[in-house]
């Protein structure tokens, strides 16, 4: 039986003793189990902010032991091991295309990130996750063709921490014609998720989804009131996700009346200066 996912990472004590990205490159080419993985997730490569290209050579050099891998999680680290602002990535797209079968890509971190631009027909989920997400990464999305992308999920962040478009940046993500099998469409994590809806709503991609995804971001009553004076646009979704937001507990009992499936919880504080207000991953 094939083993579905396994992860690969440097534990803290093995960086502390001078192990490296080629020893983290050595525990994946020695398992015997990495022929049976179908989904690859890479952990910590660095304690010191130190980038993973090391390890993307090396795994590019022996791309024939990754050709088979289905789904790959890159940058699964956690807060204690880096400050998602801190995780300094590299350019991917090589690495990405010697794995042909890919449909599930997630990435986690965006210094110095890059995809590539290219056709991944194969591809049917993405998501990217960041404090701050540089319009450059958008760029190559909209200039890539992922005809079968089912689900796409960015997490927009600040420009402290790396984010320097603007909701223009977004505009071209919502085209039928770019994304005709998507489904699920989440612009998340953003300060201007109030004119996120407003890209959902005058899009022409809104009627084929199934899933509105504007959580995590700074969702105001603005916002919430938008989906109210929009009811005939949106009751065709199975769930808009609105989980971490600014809504007023009135604005959240309206929304809970739609005839959609709705997740409005919040542990955000509504009652701050709205100048206070933030996305829940910055830093």
């Amino acid at each position: 039986m094939k083993v579905e996912s396994k992860k690969y990472a440097l534990t803290y004590d093995e960086y502390d003793n001078g192990k490296t990205e080629t020893d983290l490159l050595d525990k994946m080419l020695k398992d015997k189990k990495l022929p049976e993985i179908k989904q690859l997730v890479v952990g910590c490569w660095s304690y010191e902010s130190g980038d993973c290209s090391e390890l993307v050579k090396g795994m590019i050099a022996n791309k024939e032991k990754f050709a088979h891998i289905e789904g790959l999680f890159w940058g699964d680290i956690d807060q204690e091991e880096s400050e998602i602002s801190w995780i300094e990535q590299c350019d991917l797209g090589p690495l990405l295309d010697c794995m042909p079968l890919l449909s599930g890509l997630k990435i986690k971190g965006t210094n110095n990130l890059s995809i590539g631009k290219t056709a991944r027909p194969n591809l049917k989920s993405l998501e990217i996750i960041s404090g701050g997400l540089p319009s450059s990464v958008v760029e190559e999305i909209i200039a890539s063709d992922f005809p079968n992308l089912e689900k796409l999920v960015l997490y927009v962040g600040i420009d402290y921490y790396g984010f320097d478009g603007s909701v223009e940046t977004f505009k071209s993500l919502f085209s039928k014609d770019k994304f005709p099998k998507l489904t699920y469409l989440g612009i998340v994590n953003a300060e201007a998720e109030d004119e996120i809806v407003e890209l959902f709503l005058n899009s022409d991609i809104l009627p084929q989804l199934e899933t509105m995804d504007i959580s995590c971001g700074v969702l105001t009553d603005k916002g919430g009131q938008l989906l109210l004076d929009n009811i005939e646009k949106i009751k065709h979704l199975k769930f808009i996700d609105m989980n971490y937001n600014f809504l007023t507990e009135e604005m959240q009992e309206k929304l809970k009346k739609l005839p959609v499936k709705v997740d409005v919880n919040s542990d955000a504080d509504v009652n701050e200066d709205p100048e206070d207000y933030y996305p829940m991953i910055t830093e």
